[in-house]
């Protein structure tokens, strides 16, 4: 337990100092210009969860709406001062306007369609709902969505995203 609580107040300090806690091949080239990933590692401990079988929420700002159920969440950004990368061939719709977690694998959206309009609840910060094995946080960082069984997810914000 005291290893556990050294490696949080770890990632706390370095989530407050503007450094990432991100899974890779290290911090990005100065030449990549990918947004800085978010602290995902530390954004929803801590948080109240409830439980539910589905959900259509959107965060405090409005600037970001998701669709949960046990099996998959998909979250569309409104707003973002950031670019996805490069929308792949097999896409012929609208590309990176949000993310998605499915089957234990993330990634950005290709969406002929928008969540936009479709909440019917807020997630504030804080707060956490979980649908089967996907938990999704709500902080004034960012909104992140984690698989407990892969380990993979997001974290969504107006200025930068993650994918881990």
């Amino acid at each position: 337990m005291a290893r556990f609580r050294r490696f949080l107040a770890l990632a706390l300090l370095a989530a407050l100092s503007g450094c990432s806690l991100f899974e890779g091949s290290g911090t990005p080239s100065p030449t990549d210009s990918s947004p800085a990933p978010l602290p995902s590692a530390v954004a929803g401990l801590g948080s109240p969860v409830k439980e539910v079988s589905d959900a259509t929420f959107q965060s405090p700002s409005k600037n970001i709406v998701c669709a949960l159920t046990t099996a998959t969440v998909r979250c569309d950004i409104l707003d973002k001062s950031w670019s996805p990368p490069p929308q792949p061939e097999d896409c012929q719709q609208a590309w990176g306007n949000g993310m998605f977690l499915e089957s234990g694998k993330a990634g950005f959206t290709c969406a002929g369609d928008s969540l936009a309009g479709s909440a019917t609840q807020t997630l504030e910060y804080g707060q956490a709902l979980r649908a089967g094995s996907i938990r999704c946080d709500s902080t004034a960082r960012s909104l992140t969505c984690e698989d407990s069984k892969s380990g993979h997810g997001f974290a969504l914000a107006r200025a930068n995203y993650d994918l881990f």
